[in-house]
């Protein structure tokens, strides 16, 4: 890994024009999916390029595959190309809400071998209110050449996890917030429910109010279970709506010493997209 994952507003700003530094805005909303480009063109960190998570980071959604499918590895490494992205870019990744968007991208660069990406804490409105500069004007972007170096391991697959679902080596991790996971309400895919046998870790237990992540002590202890599970030797595997709200989830982990956690991609939109696939609701 080069250098830490997580990085301060401060950390940036030191860092921000040097010429290996390639900044992107995933600022994003769920339920008004123009708000984040909207908010890009309205103001944005001085150099940064904007990548879309339904339309650069995602592929087409099919009938299968999730909400948020992840794209084919050459057509993503492409669209980072397109972005000013090579191999030897240092990517410095921000949204505005807590993080969520910004680690997404963060594990899609590690999928296709890069590990000079960082995430920046508490987001573009804390960058903004210290008075640090900011800009409305559009980035000339230098294309670049990314070439892909596939890590399939980070990946776990709907056949994998439902043939690993009663296995006492694996833990599934629900990062989705307690009533979806419990099945009490279900406000996006037409299934409410969880996998079954899965734990629920909601990502937001990783942020504070500010959209921070909390000190490690605090994240080690939120993760208390999924961190004995991996210290006994268990494989894990997170998944949550459609494969975006998991990776802070990934990224904590990663960040406590645990990089072999995988990521469920197509996650409860694809699981629920099978009629014979099993829905547990309740608590485990």
């Amino acid at each position: 890994m080069s250098g830490p994952i997580l990085v301060s507003k401060q950390w940036l700003l030191a860092r921000m024009y040097e010429p290996d530094i390639v900044i992107v805005d995933c600022r994003f909303d769920l339920g008004w999916p123009e708000a984040g480009r909207e908010d890009y063109t309205s103001s944005h960190i001085p150099g940064a390029v904007y990548l879309d998570l339904n339309t650069d980071l995602s592929a087409p959604v099919e009938a299968h595959g999730g909400r948020h499918p992840l794209p084919d590895p050459d057509v993503l490494a492409e669209r980072l190309g397109r972005a000013g992205i090579s191999n030897g870019s240092r990517v410095v990744v921000y949204d505005d809400q807590g993080g969520m968007y910004a680690s997404r991208l963060w594990w899609m660069l590690r999928w296709l071998g890069h590990d000079a990406v960082h995430v920046m804490e508490e987001g573009f409105t804390a960058w903004k209110d210290a008075g640090y500069p900011v800009t409305d004007a559009q980035q000339v972007v230098v294309p670049a050449s990314f070439a892909p170096e596939v890590r399939t391991e980070m990946l776990a697959r709907m056949e994998e996890v439902r043939e690993k679902l009663d296995r006492p080596d694996v833990l599934l991790v629900d990062s989705r917030d307690a009533a979806r996971y419990r099945g009490e309400t279900e406000p996006i895919d037409a299934k409410a429910g969880h996998i079954p046998g899965a734990i629920n870790q909601f990502w937001k237990e990783n942020v504070d109010e500010r959209g921070a992540w909390k000190l490690e002590a605090q994240r080690r202890e939120q993760l208390a279970a999924v961190v004995e599970a991996l210290e006994a030797g268990r494989e894990v595997i997170v998944y949550c709506g459609s494969g975006v709200s998991a990776c802070p989830n990934v990224l904590a982990l990663h960040e406590l010493g645990y990089p072999q956690v995988r990521l469920y991609a197509g996650s409860w939109s694809d699981w629920s997209s099978y009629p014979e696939n099993e829905i547990a609701t309740g608590e485990e």
